[in-house]
């Protein structure tokens, strides 16, 4: 039986497969099974994944319709895995040959680990580097904490990170134990954006976090990713409102930062409505939404009408030319406060 099953879900990713695939052929750990899953792309995705598995005895499994859900994906490959650990290895990511050689003895050492992962490097369309995620991540939690290795009781990183953002980039930096994975039922399918984080926030309740500061991971950003399109749906929300909620109950003690945190999506909800798409879908979850952030927020419709108006004079500035040197300035006259890339 292998050590480690490799799943590598693929929607639309051609122009990113063969390195994705070479970069997990040249791993230097060997002891793996490879699970190729095409979730009905219509480019060129399936030839290239039938040409690799046919090279290296991988195996291919392609889908007639799409799945409608990555986390459904997810879950096919982890049934048919014979792995006592998994690597979801996103299509359109590259590793470093050493990912899962340093990621394997934060689990094998350490019995209540259920998931270790590895620090990222953002990278473009063409992959060219762009910043290490160190720097996003302090950045939003104001702490040095991912600078060097650690592990960190699960729950403990539930009430300090989950609540507030995923400080785990992507699956790609992820080693799972199959296991845990397994013991909180998997991702959940009906998720289309956010089901990476509630899922780690399942596992962390009941196992531990661990971390290698090695950049062992390059995370592709691009245009097409669902998390690109994320501010234009109503539904994100309902998903991050369901992650506060597991975390709520599951963590009675910490009352305090579930408002906190509830309070602050309410804040990315009330940014992100000048570009809703306004379907009937986003406008009866918006009503929902509403509803909701109410009981956490004050002045609301308010908050609301100024963050319209802040919007079309936003677009006016960038339609003459001087939304990024405002911007730059911003960030000059408050170091650190303000995201700018």
């Amino acid at each position: 039986m292998p050590k480690i099953s490799i799943i590598v879900p693929n929607y639309q990713h051609e122009p990113y497969l063969r390195k994705r695939l070479d970069s997990i052929a040249a791993q230097s750990f060997t002891d793996y099974e490879v699970l190729l899953l095409d979730d009905a792309s219509t480019d060129g995705s399936s030839a290239i994944l039938a040409e690799y598995a046919q090279r290296y005895q991988w195996r291919f499994i392609p889908n007639s319709e799409n799945s409608g859900s990555p986390f459904k994906q997810w879950n096919k490959g982890v049934a048919l895995a014979q792995g006592k650990y998994l690597w979801i290895a996103e299509s359109d990511d590259i590793a470093h040959p050493d990912l899962l050689k340093d990621l394997l003895p934060l689990l094998e050492n350490q019995e209540q680990v259920g998931l270790a992962y590895a620090q990222s490097m953002l990278i473009d369309e063409a992959g060219q580097e762009l910043n290490s995620y160190e720097e996003n991540l302090r950045f939003l939690y104001k702490t040095e904490a991912w600078q060097k290795d650690f592990t960190i009781p699960g729950k403990e990183a539930c009430r300090k990170w989950l609540f507030f953002h995923n400080p785990i980039p992507n699956a790609s930096a992820v080693l799972f134990r199959k296991s845990a994975y397994q013991a909180v039922g998997g991702g959940d399918p009906k998720m289309r954006l956010n089901g990476d984080w509630h899922l780690y926030a399942k596992i962390l309740l009941q196992y531990d976090l661990a971390f290698t500061a090695e950049i062992r991971n390059y995370f592709r950003v691009h245009s097409s990713t669902q998390r690109s399109q994320s501010r234009k749906r109503a539904s994100v929300y309902r998903e991050l409102i369901a992650i506060n909620e597991l975390l709520r109950q599951s963590l009675p003690e910490a009352q305090n930062e579930a408002d906190a945190a509830i309070s602050e999506i309410g804040n990315w909800w009330i940014g992100n409505l000048p570009y809703h798409s306004w379907n009937a879908e986003n406008r009866r979850l918006n009503a929902h939404h509403y509803r909701y952030f109410r009981k956490y927020k004050n002045n609301l419709a308010w908050r609301i009408f100024l963050t319209f108006l802040i919007s079309y004079l936003r677009d006016f500035l960038a339609w003459m030319g001087i939304l990024k040197p405002l911007k730059k300035l911003r960030g000059q006259i408050f170091p650190g406060k303000y995201w700018n890339q």
